[in-house]
């Protein structure tokens, strides 16, 4: 069936409920709501942003991920991350897709979509919104006319290449996209909202936005064409209402000190599960946890000088305990009742050090290339195998 057909689009619209009705009743091993709806953040950009820097590579002795250094376009090496995913309980990524990036939004269709065991899987797209900031201003995005009929036409765009596939990922026969960094959008975002809802109804389709609202400063919902990007650290209901769930893509943030080191001596976690209460009980929309397994960006960024979360909850801690941790004291007490969705962060953001697909087996080392420790900040780095794959088949597999 073609995607560019309106009529069978509008068919296929129709059969979405009672195959979503399957899919989670084999996503939940024959009892919709015994397990968690796992998703994992996918990226399409490598190799180019192997070379960009990432921690891993500047470690003594380098660690990469198991599956070397590869491409994106690459079906096999798409279909063995199906694998080792699927195996391991995680449900459906989210794949990042980019307005001014054509020729890399190609890798989704070259090589995840073309892995022979696709159908294992399910996935959605995540729209990089950042991408539509004014280069001026690369923190807050505008939204006036133009801005507003960009992201419409790209949503279109989106909703006739990837909503009718059969692995495209469904709530209540809802095609699902994520929205990035929502938090620091105004102006006219509640009328292009509208709008886009409006041409995809036209398109045959009823879309579950999810917004990544939750963090410490967000941006006003001003709206207007004098607003102005205040920053605020209140919800904004009023923009959270424009969604069908929220979530927060990485509570990572250079500006708070005292999150850095281990979690289990800072206030990372603490103040996490403050921010996440505080969403909660503003508003009634759907929250979707998100959790990382640790953060550094210090070889993909080293003149920011950011601090690092190491992957350790303490010092003496095996590897993996933070992201365990995070399970257990973030996502599970914040999970929806009844979505049940959960989003990792991430896959395969090697450049940030969020990956959880697997790395090659080496001992802990806190040495890089530096000389001086500057990529690790002192902080021992383990070549993890297949070890935050496994934490998630054991806290989230039921």
């Amino acid at each position: 069936m073609s995607t560019q057909d309106p009529e069978g689009r509008k068919s296929a619209r129709k059969r979405w409920p009672a195959f979503s009705a399957l899919l989670l009743l084999f996503l939940s091993g024959g009892r919709a709501g015994d397990r968690y709806l796992v998703g994992a953040h996918y990226y399409v950009w490598y190799p180019a942003n192997f070379a960009h820097g990432y921690l891993r590579a500047v470690l003594e002795p380098r660690q990469i991920p198991a599956l070397g250094e590869y491409d994106s376009r690459d079906p096999a090496i798409a279909e063995r991350q199906i694998s080792i995913a699927a195996a391991h309980g995680i449900d459906f990524f989210t794949l990042d897709w980019w307005p001014n990036r054509p020729q890399q939004n190609e890798a989704i269709d070259a090589g995840l979509l073309r892995a022979s065991n696709i159908a294992k899987i399910r996935f959605a797209l995540f729209y990089e919104s950042s991408d539509l900031a004014n280069r001026d201003d690369r923190k807050h995005i505008f939204f006036d006319a133009e801005t507003t009929d960009r992201f419409v036409s790209d949503m279109v765009t989106i909703a006739r290449r990837y909503f009718a596939h059969p692995s495209y990922l469904r709530i209540d026969g809802r095609p699902v996209v994520v929205l990035y960094i929502t938090r620091m959008v105004y102006g006219r975002f509640p009328h292009a909202m509208r709008e886009m809802r409006r041409a995809l109804a036209a398109e045959g389709f009823d879309p579950f936005v999810i917004g990544d609202e939750i963090y410490w400063a967000v941006v006003e919902a001003n709206e207007g064409p004098d607003a102005a990007a205040l920053a605020t650290g209140q919800p904004q209901v009023s923009r959270i209402q424009l969604f069908d769930a929220i979530t927060a893509y990485n509570l990572y943030a250079e500006t708070l000190p005292r999150h850095r080191g281990y979690a289990g001596q800072s206030r990372f976690v603490r103040d996490s599960v403050k921010l996440y209460r505080r969403y909660r009980e503003a508003c009634a929309t759907p929250i979707i946890p998100g959790i990382m397994p640790g953060f550094n960006d210090r070889a993909h960024r080293l003149e920011r000088d950011h601090f690092a979360i190491p992957r350790r909850w303490t010092e003496d801690a095996p590897e993996g305990s933070f992201f365990a941790e995070s399970i257990e004291r973030i996502a599970k007490p914040f999970v929806d009742d009844k979505l049940r969705m959960i989003l990792i962060t991430s896959w395969n953001e090697w450049n940030e050090d969020t990956a959880i697909e697997p790395a090659s087996s080496a001992p802990p080392t806190a040495d890089d290339s530096s000389g001086r420790q500057l990529f690790t900040q002192g902080y021992a780095y383990e070549g993890f195998a297949d070890t935050y794959v496994d934490i998630v088949s054991e806290r989230l597999r039921h």
